[in-house]
């Protein structure tokens, strides 16, 4: 992901309201998968679809504050951005 593609994301989801999952019993990097004692991934919004053309699917959890994009087949990390504001 650039640097452009990662600011557009963090845009896109900075309107967006979601409880942040707090205690977490995984590491949050890329390439983790999300156990499945996470049970709700959010469907991610259309515009960041669009910015991760590629990735067919997109789900996100908030943790804390990073915003964590999951490949729902695989449920791994695909990219982990920081939430401002």
């Amino acid at each position: 992901m650039t640097s452009e593609q990662r600011t557009e994301v963090t845009r896109a989801f900075s309107s967006v309201k979601v409880e942040p999952v707090t205690n977490v019993s995984f590491s949050v990097n890329v390439g983790t998968v999300v156990p499945t004692t996470v049970t709700t991934l959010h469907t991610c919004p259309g515009e960041v679809v669009r910015i991760l053309r590629g990735l067919p699917e997109c789900r996100y959890i908030v943790v804390r504050d990073q915003i964590v994009i999951v490949e729902p087949s695989t449920r791994k990390i695909v990219t982990v951005i920081e939430r401002r504001g």
